[in-house]
């Protein structure tokens, strides 16, 4: 295995950011024949880049089916050009897939891409698969903030909330179309079955305390049932906002990607009984 962490200069963001890279590529042939595809793992809000190599075991499911992972670090941004702040989209669509392929030979085929994000990551990624269903195969939204304009509803009128919003959406706390989730979404559902992405939502039954996570998934979900999605999956379990929670969705979403049974595998492994002896 090779874990990465560089920190590049960016033009777009006008400063040095970094950014997170696993690579399976140096494990034996047995284990990891080939490299299948590409993950890229979107942070929640206040969380960093190393966020999902710290807190979860992706880097051995990526192993486990020859991914490479890349995970940028994009701040507080909502993976939006921000009204006071960076130009995230811009730099994570444009920039960032240019200045990695000149360092790494990552897979550029369509079918070998993913994008996956939690909370803040969530919504992330749905933006970046949704704006770009030509570039992602799959995509992974877990415990996501897929309505920011419910959440402004319930926030923004204190300073707290327009301290989180304010900065991506501007003064008038108001979701441009183009970064709209459900409208996104519709566009989408109007290509051709194989030009969709594969969707996968993962939330928490009890995740709704300060941001009301699954409340806006519930609604989301049901009018994401009236689109002719292709290749659209919903999940739930009990959970919270937590990374136990996120870890368990990486696992479902690499089975749902690579449709493998990789899930069944790890569910195996989690209740095999233990022989235990001694006192």
């Amino acid at each position: 295995m090779a874990y990465i962490t560089t920190r590049i200069r960016s033009i777009v963001l006008q400063r040095t950011v970094d950014v997170d890279l696993y690579f399976p590529s140096d494990l034996p042939a047995d284990i990891v024949p080939k490299i299948n595809g590409c993950i890229t793992l979107l942070h929640g809000y206040n969380g960093c880049s190393a966020d999902w190599v710290h807190f979860t075991a992706a880097c051995r499911y990526a192993a486990d089916n020859g991914l490479v992972l890349v995970a940028p670090n994009c701040d507080n941004s909502f993976y939006n050009d921000m009204a006071y702040g960076g130009a995230f989209y811009t730099y994570l669509t444009e920039e960032l897939p240019e200045l990695l392929d000149k360092m790494f030979n990552l897979p550029k085929e369509r079918e070998k891409n993913f994008v996956c994000g939690l909370s803040m990551g969530g919504y992330g990624a749905m933006l970046l698969g949704f704006t770009h269903p030509e570039r992602y195969a799959g995509i992974g939204c877990f415990s996501g903030a897929v309505d920011p304009g419910l959440m402004m509803q319930v926030m923004g009128d204190n300073a707290a909330g327009k301290a989180v919003f304010a900065p991506v959406f501007g003064e008038s706390l108001t979701v441009p179309q183009d970064r709209d989730l459900w409208n996104l979404a519709q566009k989408v559902a109007k290509l051709p079955a194989q030009c969709q992405p594969k969707l996968l939502v993962t939330v928490g039954k009890q995740d709704n305390e300060d941001y009301v996570i699954h409340t806006q998934n519930e609604i989301f979900a049901k009018k994401l049932k009236t689109l002719c999605l292709a290749n659209y999956r919903h999940m739930e379990w009990d959970g919270n906002h937590e990374w136990k929670f996120w870890d368990r969705s990486l696992v479902y979403a690499i089975d749902y990607f690579l449709h493998n049974g990789y899930a069944e595998t790890k569910l195996h492994d989690w209740r095999c009984p233990a022989e235990v002896s001694g006192n």
